[in-house]
Formats: structure tokens, C-alpha cells, sequence
């Protein structure tokens, strides 16, 4: 939009064009720096010390923080819901054209705006006259407050392209309840000295002294465009010796006085669009006379060159609408011998008496009537809202023809917002919930709703409505309900959501019945998965099929049988209906037939294996591997303890030892019969003994499964630890490489009937090496079978009894025996 004015501008109103001039917008770009104003917390949170206005440490003043700005930059005044900052604050520093200081509240439209100064007083107290002085300065951009004071609120002085924009602006009270302060009463905002290319655009001024708003002597190309000038006492705008000023679209309602004045040599003044309605006889003015007094009154020195059209005037009863020149003319038709006012009328826009948002009714003859291509119209009105065609109304404007006069456009009553929640529905961590309000106005196309994600929009229907929508990830969406009419206005509202990261899928498996023949496994309780789980599997870790159970829903509990008593591994596996998989593990002692635990040891030349059960060794020592050619080598150890042989005194692997899970205690058997214990380690924890000192014996050492950590406990009593291996691993220990001291490896059981079990062998340059070796239900056993001077594996099956040993590292067969305890 275009404004059509002999005074150029280069200022800025938010969201318009205004003189034909690129005009700086009211927020800051992002390459200009803030300066944060904050006084809503604590005051210990702001200072206005040097250094402070950063976000973290703001001023606590506006004066500290205007009193350092830069051209560019953007004061960012912090506010909560009408806050009050009780100063006067007086700018002295100046922008650049293009490059504006900018004062703007955070408040949001349609919110208290942030208070700036003082409007009531106690007796004694002075308060300061004004609450914003900007003198001498130019390129200022104001927006989002709301100025008290008891004498001119905004005084604006000696300076150069000043926005003031979106404020509320009340002043010109010299007292309060009786208390007087200043001797004379002023308007609420004052435009004075040699002051040039001002604007004050959607705005409301009230003056409790006089005016709204006085433009003085010496004062050009002010733009007076869009405001509501409301309930002052004296007069809505008197301009005063100042050529060239625009007044355009605004609304004057209940005021005392002469609404627009132009006086002493205001020529080459425009007013069109504006809509101007009296106070009713009674009202609270000073006396009747201003309550009939003429709306609009032109002085002789001031007719030069000034443009009145396109007004609405309903002048109170009894009065005057026009004073132009020495000659009063009662009504518009009347006022149009002067050459004037060829299309301003006398029909009311109907705005309640009571009004507050001062929204007139749709009427013929101010709805769509405006002149839409006049100087200083604005592309929206006093509200932000567009210009909008009212279908029920005929266009009798110029330019589209449509726009209406006063500062309040008529909107086609549709109603559309889009309110967007995060996730909280179970199982569906990525569906958020959209709630709707859709009440369509003029001829309604319809409504649609974008997601912000990319994918299809939906029609909105008419009333209220909630959709779910899952969105594809994680992040920041924001969602855009969008309303449009036949005459294709656009209605548009947005919500913003952030969808978090979807959790891990997890479970923590329990198991009861210890040393009973059954296991019974729980779900129920135990499990976190964000997506519903769609299979929940079981392997009890014997050899069995596992169990699976198909989701959503698992069953409380899974009991097992098991054939063969002992201590067993539990995989537990869910599938959540993304792909996503958990497993854990855990160990549980059943009672049953003992077919006792492996074990092996060096009681000859060549590794032994033996059979531990309740306490007794059954130990193979014909070093041939023969099926159940074993002697007894007496009882050490109790049902549940876990068997080894090492060497506590000496080189050989030959002393019994055992690790009592339940206590986390080593037992060691020493070589004059008598057994020493030592603590290390926590229950569940699963012994590791090795030579890891290369001292000629061993040391202790326990695997944790739940950390996956290997802890050695040296001979000087200090612990070294290391992290190793996967959920369900079994530790095993032994010289792989044939360098005379402890190497670490796993052994990690096939999950699956026929899977093969896998040996993990770390070596002493950190490299890894893997075979396979056996089937699911197998246990581990390691030693050195032939006496080649290196550690090797075997396996030991319950089911059947059998040792499987194997002996590929000398290239011999392997040994395959049944042993029975």
C-alpha cells in the first residue's frame, strides 16, 4: 500500500507499508542483537550495572537499557500479564534510517500490555510527569505498551522518524482523588518542537486533562492513522501550526470537544476514512458545550491544500459536524458546497456505548466505504486483522473498494484455531492430539488443517473436534488450521507441539520359585515399551522351545518345568510392533534331577572335568575321558554354590574352591584341609578365578552379568575392572594363548533349539577371536585337554550327561563321554 503524502517517511509500522517507503519491521531480525529489560522476577535476577541486558541478567530498568543502544538494535522489554515498570524513561540515543532502535514488549497481541510509568500517586509523592520522552533522537520504533503519567504520557520532541505503534497511551490527569500534582491538565501524547515524520498507528489514547492527541506548532508530516482516540475531555487530535498531517481511518468515540482540529496553519492536512461519533447529553464532560461541540473543525489558515473526504460523522444533538473556515455547516451534505467531503456522511457505525473493543456493525456507508488508495491507510486494521469484504454490504470505496472506515475492519465472524498437545496417550508416543473449533462466517469454502509435517491435510469440520495424528519422528511441529472464504479471505491460526524422543523399549525380567522343580517367570509390571509390544518370547535356557506369546497383551506369568535341576539362564525377548527389540537375561536354581555342575581343573598332566553336586566332587582322573570312570574327592560346598579349581598355594589348578552366590563369599579349600572365605563381590555375581598377577597362583575375580563387568581382586587387595561382553555371557578363564597367565572370554549360549553356543576369546594385544561350539542347553567347561600347554574349550549337556571337549588345537578328535555324579 502506497501513502500518498508531499512529506516522505522512512519509518516503520509492523506489518505495513505506510508512504511508499520500505519500512523496517517492528521485530528484530536475526542478525540484530536484544537487549533484555526484565524487572518481573526477583529484582536479584536484574541489574542495571554494566554488562547486564542479556537474557540471563537483565536491566532492570528500560532507562539502562535504552541509555546503551545501538542502531539495530531491539529492546526486549519482559513482561507477565501487565507488569509495571514505574519510571519515566527517556530515550537519547538514536537509530539509523533502515537500521531503527526498536522498544517492543514480549507481550503478545490480544494481552495486558506492559505498563510504563505512573498513573495514580499518594499525597506528598511526585510522581514524573511523563512515562516516555523521546527527544532529539530519530529512527525509534515503540511498540506494545501501555504509557501513564499524570501529564503528557508519550512526549515525542525535536526529533525525527518515530513509530509509535500498537500502545495504549493514557495521560493529561494533573490529579488523582483529589490529590493534585501538576497545575495544568496536557493531552495524553504530545507531539512538539521541530519534530518531522512521526506516525502513530493502532493505538488507543485517552486523556483525562485534554486532548488525546496535540501535534504543535513546527511539527510536519505526522501520520495520525488507524487509532482509537476514546473518552478524552477536551478533544480527540488538535493539530496546531503543523503542515502536512495525515489523519486517516481512525476512530474517535465519546469524546468532550472538537474531535479533529486543525488550527493556526495546519495546511496541506489529509483526513479521509475516519469515523468520528459524539458523547450522548450528560455525559461525564466538563459541560454541555463539549458535549455538542463540532467534530470537525478546520481553521481558514489551514483549508490550503487539505483534503477532507470520506468520513463518518454523527455529530451529538444539537451539534455542529463541520467547522471550516468561519463558516458551520451542520451535516455533510451541507459541508459538501465547500468542495469537501464529496462522500462523507452522517451514518452510524453503531458501536456500543459500553463498548470495549469499539467494533462497529456492518452498515452501509461506513462498512466497505472507505477510500482505500488515501495516505496512511494500513494494509490491516487496529486489531492486526485484514481487510475483509463484507458480502451483505455493497462496496462503495475506492481502490478494492472494500475497506472500512475507523480503525476497526468488520471480520466475517469465522472462527478457527487449532489447539496441538503432546503425546500422552500409552503406546502411542508419537500421536499427538489436535483439538478444533471451526464456526464459519461469509460464504465458507471450507477449513483444513496442516500437520506441519508434511503429510496430507484433513477438512475441519464444522464444531468442535480432536484428531489424532503420529507424527514420523521426533522435533518441533507446528500445526496451521486454515479457514477461507468464497471472496477468499483467509483465516488462519497455529499451534506448536515438540513430539520428544520415543524412549527405549526395556524390560527387567523376575523369576521365583528357587530350588523348586517349576520356574515361574513375570511380565506383568516389568516392562517399558513406548510402542505396544506386539511378541513376548521365553527360552528357559534347557533346550526347550522357547515360549512366545503374541502381544499386545502378555500373560502375567509363564511357568516352566524343568526336567533336569541346576542353575539355568532365562532369555526373555520382546518385540515392540516398530521392529524394536529388548532382551534380558537372568539366572534361577530349580531342584530336580542332579546331573550336577561342570567343572574343570588340572589334577594330572592334562586338564580333568568333574561334576559338582550337593557339595560332592565327582572328578574323571584317568586323564583317557572314559564314560564315568570318576572317583569321589569328598565334600566341599553346598546345593547352589558354584564350583572351581585353582591354585591358592601353588602352580596347579588342583585346589577346590566354590563361590556362594547368595553371600557373594569365595570358599577356598586349602592344601592342610582346613578352608579359608573371603568376601568380594555382590549376590548374583559369578566367580572369574585366574593367575592374572603371572605370580605362580591365582587371584580372585568375579563377573558381574548386570554391568557386563569383570572385576580382579590382586594380590595387594586392589581391583582392576573391565567391561566386556553382552546381556546372558558366561565368564570363562583361561590361557589361550600359552603365555603362563589368565586370559578372559565368554561364553555366550545359542538362544534357539539347534543353535550353536559361541566361545569369546580375548587376547593379551586386545584382539578378539570366536568359535562356535555345541548346542542350545549346553554349559561351558575350559582346560587344557592334550597337555599342549594352552587353553581350549568344551561343552558339558545336561540332558544327556555328556562332555563334549574339544581337541582341534592338537589336531586329535574330540573326547566325547558321559559322566554321572
Amino acid at each position: 500500500m502506497t501513502i500518498r503524502h508531499r512529506v516522505g517517511l522512512a519509518a516503520a509500522v509492523a506489518g505495513s507499508a505506510i508512504a511508499g517507503v520500505v519500512l523496517p519491521s517492528v521485530a528484530h531480525a536475526a542478525d540484530q542483537s536484544v537487549i533484555y529489560v526484565n524487572n518481573t522476577m526477583h529484582r536479584q535476577f536484574c541489574s542495571d550495572a554494566a554488562g547486564s541486558g542479556t537474557q540471563d541478567r537483565p536491566f532492570c530498568t528500560i532507562q539502562a537499557a535504552v541509555d546503551i543502544a545501538q542502531p539495530g538494535q531491539t529492546i526486549q522489554v519482559q513482561d507477565r500479564e501487565g507488569n509495571s515498570y514505574p519510571e519515566m524513561a527517556t530515550v537519547k540515543r538514536s537509530g539509523l534510517p533502515g537500521k531503527p532502535i526498536t522498544i517492543k514488549s514480549n507481550m503478545p497481541d490480544g494481552t495486558p500490555q506492559t505498563v510504563i510509568g505512573t498513573h495514580t500517586w499518594d499525597a506528598g509523592t511526585l510522581p514524573s510527569p511523563h512515562a516516555l520522552v523521546l527527544s532529539g533522537v530519530h529512527d525509534i520504533v515503540v511498540s506494545g505498551f501501555q504509557f501513564e503519567a499524570p501529564q503528557e504520557s508519550v512526549l515525542v520532541q525535536d526529533s525525527e522518524r518515530i513509530v509509535l505503534n500498537h500502545n495504549t497511551v493514557l495521560g493529561g490527569n494533573p490529579g488523582f482523588n483529589g490529590i493534585p500534582s501538576y497545575p495544568n491538565p496536557t493531552p495524553a501524547l504530545r507531539i512538539t518542537g521541530k519534530t518531522a515524520d512521526t506516525t502513530v498507528s493502532r493505538s488507543k489514547v485517552i486523556s483525562g486533562g485534554t486532548v488525546g492527541i496535540a501535534v504543535d506548532a513546527g511539527v510536519t508530516g505526522t501520520i495520525v492513522t488507524t487509532n482509537l482516540l476514546v473518552n478524552s475531555r477536551t478533544g480527540g487530535l488538535a493539530v496546531t501550526d503543523a503542515p502536512g498531517t495525515v489523519v486517516a481511518s481512525n476512530t474517535f468515540h465519546q469524546n468532550c470537544g472538537t474531535d479533529i482540529l486543525l488550527s493556526g496553519s495546519s495546511s496541506g492536512a489529509t483526513v479521509v476514512n475516519n469515523v468520528i461519533t459524539k458523547v450522548p447529553k450528560g455525559y461525564d464532560c466538563a459541560n454541555d458545550a463539549l458535549t455538542s461541540a463540532t467534530d470537525l473543525s478546520v481553521s481558514a489558515d489551514s483549508i490550503a491544500g487539505t483534503t477532507v473526504d470520506y468520513n463518518s460523522i454523527v455529530p451529538a444533538a444539537g451539534g455542529l459536524s463541520y467547522q471550516w473556515g468561519a463558516t458551520s455547516y451542520a451535516a455533510p451534505a451541507d459541508f459538501r458546497a465547500t468542495g469537501q467531503g464529496a462522500h462523507d456522511n452522517a451514518v452510524d457505525p453503531k458501536i456500543p456505548q459500553d463498548t470495549v473493543d469499539y467494533k462497529p456493525q456492518a452498515v452501509e456507508g461506513v462498512t466497505d466505504a472507505a477510500d482505500a488508495a488515501a495516505p496512511g491507510m494500513l494494509d490491516t486494521d487496529f486489531y492486526d486483522n485484514p481487510r475483509t469484504d463484507t458480502p451483505q454490504v455493497a462496496n462503495t470505496g475506492t481502490g478494492p473498494g472494500y475497506y472500512d472506515r475507523g480503525a476497526v475492519e468488520i471480520q466475517d465472524g469465522t472462527v478457527i484455531w487449532v489447539w496441538a498437545t503432546a503425546p500422552t496417550t500409552p503406546g502411542h508416543p508419537l500421536t499427538a492430539q489436535l483439538r478444533l473449533q471451526y464456526q464459519p462466517g461469509w460464504a465458507p469454502e471450507g477449513a483444513k488443517l496442516d500437520f506441519g509435517d508434511g503429510s496430507a491435510t484433513v477438512n475441519v469440520a464444522q464444531g468442535s473436534s480432536q484428531v489424532d495424528h503420529e507424527y514420523p519422528g521426533p522435533g518441533t511441529y507446528t500445526a496451521t488450521a486454515t479457514a477461507t472464504t468464497k471472496s477468499s479471505l483467509v483465516h488462519t491460526y497455529r499451534s506448536t507441539l515438540t513430539i520428544a524422543p520415543v524412549g527405549p523399549i526395556s524390560l527387567n525380567p523376575q523369576a521365583s520359585n528357587p530350588y523348586e522343580p517349576t520356574a515361574q517367570v513375570f511380565f506383568q509390571g516389568n516392562i517399558t515399551s513406548p510402542w505396544p509390544v506386539a511378541r513376548y518370547t521365553v527360552n528357559f535356557g534347557d533346550g526347550t522351545a522357547p515360549l512366545v506369546t503374541e502381544g499386545p497383551n502378555p500373560p502375567a506369568s509363564l511357568s516352566h518345568d524343568y526336567g533336569v535341576g541346576g542353575t539355568y539362564t532365562i532369555t526373555e525377548t520382546i518385540l515392540d510392533n516398530h521392529g524394536r527389540t529388548s532382551t534380558a537375561t537372568l539366572r534361577t536354581s530349580v531342584a530336580g534331577p542332579q546331573t550336577g555342575v561342570p567343572v574343570a581343573g588340572s589334577l594330572g598332566p592334562t586338564a580333568d572335568v568333574a561334576l559338582f553336586d550337593k557339595g560332592l566332587w565327582y572328578v574323571n582322573r584317568y586323564h583317557d575321558h572314559v564314560t564315568n570312570r570318576v572317583v569321589t574327592t569328598g565334600s566341599f560346598g553346598d546345593p547352589g554354590d558354584i564350583p572351581f579349581f585353582g591354585g591358592w598355594e601353588n602352580t596347579c589348578r588342583c585346589q577346590l574352591g566354590i563361590y556362594r552366590p547368595s553371600t557373594a563369599t569365595f570358599a577356598l579349600q586349602l592344601q592342610n584341609g582346613s578352608a579359608v572365605t573371603v568376601p568380594f563381590g555382590e549376590p548374583g555375581d559369578i566367580p572369574a578365578v585366574g593367575a592374572w598377577d603371572h605370580n605362580g597362583h591365582d587371584q580372585l575375580a568375579i563377573y558381574r552379568p548386570s554391568t557386563r563387568t569383570l572385576a580382579v581382586r590382586h594380590d595387594n587387595a586392589s581391583v582392576t575392572t573391565m567391561t566386556f561382553g553382552d546381556a546372558g555371557d558366561l565368564p570363562i578363564v583361561g590361557d589361550w594363548d600359552g603365555v603362563h597367565h589368565a586370559q578372559f572370554g565368554l561364553f555366550r549360549p545359542g538362544h534357539n533349539p539347534g543353535e550353536s553356543n559361541t566361545f569369546i576369546l580375548r587376547h593379551d594385544d586386545g584382539s578378539i577371536s570366536t568359535a562356535t561350539y555345541g548346542a542350545t542347553g549346553d554349559l561351558p567347561v575350559v582346560g587344557d585337554w592334550q597337555g599342549a600347554g594352552r587353553t581350549t574349550y568344551g561343552i558339558f549337556r545336561p540332558s544327556t550327561h555328556v562332555f563334549a571337549l574339544n581337541n582341534s588345537y592338537t589336531g586329535r578328535p574330540d573326547s566325547i563321554f558321559a559322566l554321572y555324579a
